[in-house]
């Protein structure tokens, strides 16, 4: 079948179909039905198409360095990125020369959005060093390539970690203690970690390999002639795992789970055995039925959002959450529930709606293989876990993935799954108002506008990386950029906090503006959380930072929009806010905008201040 797929692929290049020549490639690798030879080849072409500019897609920019060769690593990264819907340039430095490669600054188009550090541990396995000294020695190695990485490329850092191919001569018993391997590699990795700069990325290489199997990981055969360890099977396996560090640290995780009901999260079907007949609990497959529900249970608690997407008559579907006591998963824990007889289609495409999230941001488990098919034709954003039928296997499956990796929690992203649920009763409750008008003045809105500090920057820098809709420029700053910026005493660094009767949204919007003047400020970000858009937040929060620019002394305001694929929802946002328009559309250059801060707007808005908000008066909630 593989073979058939390149000849097709060739096939369509050489007519100049390169684009359903890529998106043949696509749907191979992301139906996995490339061996790992196949994957190199794959990222072959999808290299050469990114290189000739044949891709619609703007590439992130990845360079590997490392100890080790990295070129076939180059190929499988590139495959699989594009397989998950993601575009990557793949680049590499020399072998061994990281802080050759580090001095040199990158800039413009050359510049790497992530750089990706492979170290080789046996360097540090040799010789007569105790493992204190080994720890010390590299850490001083690795804490000068961040510099480098920072000052010079001013790149997100990937840090992939330390593993031991063979326990050496000690054996398998001994080279886990004193200053055997094992002791080593471990003492390494936990140093390391430790001292990365916040921001970065972990790959847990130690893990990866003893996945996989560190016979199938490793080939010593490659590393003798070329200077590689890895097998190809290995080079896959770390590819995924350095895509996914790559998407954690540029876009971050996926956000929604969509879930299945029989057979997927109990065994059997609801509507003929009932609430108590269904397969969970006290038997091999009953447990491992609840043991994706605890899984799923524990993305929760960390912030994925939890979603139904059932092919049940609603009461059969709900009836188990309220009855069996063996359900480790409640009702309350999903955010959307779909049981109905729709195509699951069109069920995904309405829990988009409801959470106002972007179909790219979903995964989909389900055990029937039809329903998988027909997801990843009809919505091929939605990414779809391959569900084995031993229900025994559902939890690997769904890790396989890599779907959830984060480089950091905040407080934010454990209450998210929360929150989501409750916007569940608020949108109960904005069905039963006839006004829109009646139904925001009954959510009892509160803003609380702050400035940036050190305990929200992890959050602040999260939004910048992955919000898209309301985002008027959608730049993505580091934390570096931000402190730079906030190092001016006349510039604007503020974050918005809202609550309702029903709880508390978190940190929700950003504002960053920086002096462009004697007399004027311009609003470089501008972004809002999806889960406040239409509530009027942005009216407040627009307000609020205004008032804060007079304090400064301002007399104008310069904004942009620049038009994404993403963010037409914001397109007339200043046009709405009163800002004067400085140039036209034009087709994706952006819009630019001036606002004269004599002029004293009073919007409509339904979010009332909090006691010690910066919130001006102006900005007070409606009547």
């Amino acid at each position: 079948m593989a073979i058939e797929l390149f000849k097709q692929v060739q096939s369509l290049r050489r007519e100049g179909r390169t684009r359903e020549a890529l998106a043949l490639l696509r749907d191979g690798l992301r139906r996995g039905r490339l061996d790992p030879e196949q994957v190199d080849r794959a990222g072959r072409m999808v290299r050469q198409a990114i290189e000739a500019g044949q891709v619609d897609i703007k590439p992130v920019r990845v360079r590997l360095i490392g100890q080790v060769t990295t070129s076939w690593v180059v190929n499988a990264l590139t495959a699989v990125a594009w397989g998950r819907g993601a575009c990557l340039a793949v680049d590499e430095g020399g072998y061994d020369t990281l802080l050759q490669d580090l001095s040199e600054p990158a800039d413009g188009a050359a510049r790497p959005d992530v750089i990706a550090l492979i170290p080789w541990a046996a360097r540090s396995l040799g010789g007569e060093l105790s493992t204190e000294a080994r720890v010390e020695d590299a850490l001083a190695f690795w804490r000068q390539c961040w510099r480098l990485v920072s000052e010079n490329h001013g790149a997100k850092l990937l840090q992939v970690g330390f593993d031991w191919s063979s326990p050496g001569p000690l054996g398998a018993h001994l080279s886990g203690a004193g200053g055997g391997p094992l002791v080593v590699t471990r003492a390494l990795n936990a140093a390391v970690r430790a001292a990365l700069p916040p921001g970065s990325y972990f790959l847990d290489l130690e893990h990866v390999s003893g996945a996989l199997g560190r016979a199938t990981f490793y080939d010593d055969r490659r590393y003798y002639w070329t200077k590689q360890p890895f097998s190809e099977a290995g080079g896959v396996a770390l590819a995924e795992h350095l895509f996914a560090g790559v998407r954690a640290l540029t876009t971050g995780p996926k956000k929604v789970l969509v879930l299945d009901l029989d057979n997927t999260l109990w065994g059997g079907v609801v509507g003929e055995v009932g609430p108590l007949g269904i397969t969970l609990g006290d038997s091999p497959d009953g447990e491992a039925f609840r043991a994706l529900q605890a899984h799923a249970k524990g993305l929760a608690r960390r912030g994925v959002v939890l979603a139904v997407a059932s092919k049940n008559n609603p009461a059969d579907a709900r009836e188990p959450f309220e009855a069996n006591p063996d359900m480790v998963l409640k009702r309350d824990d999903f955010a959307a529930f779909e049981a109905c007889w729709d195509p699951k289609a069109l069920m995904i495409a309405r829990i988009a709606e409801t959470l106002n999230l972007g179909l790219d941001s979903f995964v989909f488990f389900d055990d029937h293989p039809a329903e998988r098919e027909l997801i990843r034709q009809a919505l091929p954003d939605v990414e779809v876990v391959d569900v084995p039928e031993d229900p025994a296997g559902y939890v690997r499956a769904l890790e396989a993935g890599l779907w959830f990796e984060a480089v950091a929690l905040t407080d934010a992203d454990r209450e998210r799954a929360e929150q989501y649920a409750v916007e569940g009763r608020r949108r109960e409750l904005q069905r039963a108002y006839y006004s829109m008008d009646d139904y925001l003045r009954s959510l009892e809105m509160v803003g609380d506008v702050r400035p940036i500090d050190e305990a929200d920057l992890t959050r602040v820098v999260q939004l910048l990386a992955k919000t898209n809709q309301f985002n008027l420029t959608t730049r993505r700053h580091s934390r570096e950029d931000v402190l730079a910026l906030l190092d001016d005493p006349r510039s604007v660094g503020r974050t918005l906090r809202v609550r309702d009767r029903f709880g508390d949204y978190g940190l929700v919007a950003v504002v960053l503006a920086a002096p462009a003047g004697a007399d004027a400020v311009r609003i470089d970000t501008l972004l809002m959380s999806c889960r406040v858009i239409g509530r009027t937040v942005e009216q407040f929060f627009v307000a609020a930072t205004l008032d804060r620019f007079r304090e400064l002394g301002y007399r104008r305001v310069l904004a942009e929009y620049i038009p994404t694929k993403k963010n037409a929802l914001v397109s007339r946002l200043y046009d709405d806010l009163g800002f004067a328009r400085l140039s036209a559309a034009d087709g994706d250059g952006p819009v630019r905008y001036q606002f004269d801060l004599e002029a004293t707007p009073n919007p409509t808005t339904f979010v009332r201040r909090c006691a010690g908000s910066e919130a001006p008066e102006a900005a007070t909630a409606a009547s």
